[in-house]
């Protein structure tokens, strides 16, 4: 294959998690594509990627369960290139183009298993809220889990009281 056209894959996206973190990543996703001089190009060839392996929760889960399983199942699959997400995250701090193109993808997978234009809404901030745990967390993810678990607590008390008026 033309190195100029290769794609992202298993092997070399290990490869650039390793130097994720160097000043001159930018320089070297160049050698894997030469398209990659642009950064968001490179997101998209990423968060394609991604899109192409993660698997939605089961139809007959509860809603609850549905967005508890469709973030982790996301989180977990970054796990294995969790250099290169915070990269982009950080990136995308610098350049709201690619915060924007990341968020359409998060929001195509999670609309792919999700009805409701509530549960959607939620989804996005739990999301937001478990992946800044993340950022810390190990990959057993624990605390990422308990922090959905505990958002998912704190939203309920909010439908509890809320009916209660």
């Amino acid at each position: 294959m033309n190195k100029k056209n290769q794609k992202l894959n298993k092997k070399n996206l290990k490869k650039l998690n390793t130097i994720a973190h160097l000043n001159n990543f930018k320089s070297k996703i160049k050698t894997i594509n030469s398209e990659y001089k642009d950064f968001n190009i490179f997101i998209k060839d990423f968060e394609y990627f991604i899109s192409t392996e993660l698997k939605s929760p089961a139809k007959n889960l509860s809603s609850q369960d549905k967005i508890f399983e469709g973030i982790i199942n996301r989180l977990d699959y970054l796990n294995n290139y969790k250099n290169i997400t915070l990269r982009i995250y950080l990136e995308s701090q610098k350049k709201p183009k690619y915060f924007l193109y990341l968020t359409r993808n998060i929001n195509d997978y999670f609309n792919s298993f999700l009805n409701t234009h509530f549960e959607k809404t939620i989804i996005n901030i739990i999301y937001l809220y478990a992946f800044n745990i993340w950022i810390e967390d190990n990959e057993s993810m624990d605390k990422t889990m308990s922090s959905i678990g505990h958002a998912f607590d704190k939203l309920n008390k909010l439908k509890t009281f809320i009916r209660k008026r």
